[in-house]
């Protein structure tokens, strides 16, 4: 191959408004899922396919199925620009793109990301689940954020042995090292010690809100008024915030706490998604320690790695358990948002992630060359 490698980006939501705000210095660059980095290493050029602009093919899209219909068209239009497709998001926005592929319309290789569960049918065998396998299993490469989760995907999408070695790539996802440097501690004499603890639907705030009694530390709980707790009495250490707060004040409030708290609710910890991994990557970003629900699908264990701990008994009590342990002087907060940071600087960081990508790209593409 001569030349840059030519990617199309194409998001379910819109990455050219991301872009822009990571050129203001709004937001860091890992949200362009490897964009930023891949082109800074002169190999590539990857273009954002614009989000919307025929509103009427999305209607019909709704109608006949076939989501973000809109986006899939106009890529259509201009696929022999490329080399690749590249879908963060992959499972919605890809849909006539497989289609396609099945009956063999289609031979431009595509690669999404996984991060979430696939296949959510309790009936293996229904209509539905059949055509989600047959669909998902078009893509050409699936790079995951989870081992586990690759192999419950490996067994939901039926693929065979040359399939897992050469459909499936392990990488590591990672925050912005560049958009952190200057973010600093600014803590006033009379601040109390505090927790912070932020994040939309799969938050479990209520237990959370019950264990924090007779805790010798503040809570702060940033979330919005659709994913408000539903506790009437709060204690007098915690605070909920449902205003929205820019990310940057946000991450002032990260960086000014004792350590960030991740709950999540029990219901969803075996779905095999990676939730919390965003905001854990923002903790390792501005040094700070973890306590979070257990779950599977993280690569990253963080009593292992010693950047905070695990509550495996969810309810309040196990909880309330493990923030006494947390604030106790056998644990050591300030070592471990030390390692939290180094950890994010060695391995858990953007430049990283897209060292990966490029390598799971151009194995794509030399196999296609080969075929």
């Amino acid at each position: 191959m001569k030349g840059k490698i030519k990617i199309l980006l194409i998001n379910s939501y819109s990455f050219e408004k991301i872009f822009d705000n990571w050129k203001n210095g709004i937001n860091p660059s890992h949200y362009l899922m490897g964009k930023v980095e891949l082109e800074k290493s002169g190999e590539f050029q990857v273009d954002i396919l614009p989000h919307q602009k025929y509103h009427w093919l999305d209607t019909l899209g709704k109608f006949i199925k076939i989501p973000f219909l809109d986006q899939q068209v106009r890529a259509l239009s201009m696929i022999k620009n490329y080399d690749l497709v590249y879908m963060p998001y992959p499972i919605s926005i890809s849909k006539l793109f497989t289609l396609l592929k099945i009956f063999g319309l289609l031979k431009i290789p595509v690669v999404g990301l996984a991060h979430q569960n696939f296949i959510y049918y309790k009936n293996k065998n229904s209509i539905l689940n059949k055509l989600g396998v047959k669909h998902l299993r078009q893509i050409d490469a699936f790079a995951f954020f989870s081992k586990n989760l690759m192999l419950k995907t490996q067994k939901d999408l039926k693929y065979n042995q040359f399939e897992k070695e050469n459909k499936c790539f392990s990488v590591s996802w990672g925050a912005d090292v560049d958009f952190y440097k200057n973010i600093k501690t600014i803590k006033k004499k009379d601040d109390l010690p505090y927790a912070v603890c932020a994040g939309t639907a799969d938050r479990d705030y209520d237990i959370l809100i019950k264990a924090f009694e007779n805790i010798p530390i503040n809570l702060k709980i940033y979330c919005t008024p659709n994913t408000i707790p539903a506790s009437t009495h709060l204690p007098p250490n915690v605070t909920v915030d449902t205003s929205w707060v820019p990310y940057d004040q946000l991450l002032e409030e990260y960086v000014n706490s004792s350590f960030i708290i991740i709950p999540l609710k029990e219901e969803i910890r075996k779905k095999g998604n990676t939730y919390g991994l965003t905001v854990l990557l923002d903790a390792m970003a501005v040094g700070k320690p973890v306590l979070m629900t257990q779950h599977s699908f993280l690569d990253i264990d963080i009593e292992n790695e010693q950047i905070g701990l695990w509550v495996y008994d969810n309810t309040p009590e196990g909880w309330n358990k493990k923030l006494l342990q947390m604030v106790g002087e056998e644990t050591d907060l300030e070592a471990m948002g030390k390692k939290a940071k180094q950890l994010h600087l060695q391995k858990y960081n953007i430049q990283n992630f897209a060292n990966q990508m490029a390598e799971v790209f151009k194995t794509v593409l030399k196999r296609k060359h080969k075929g």
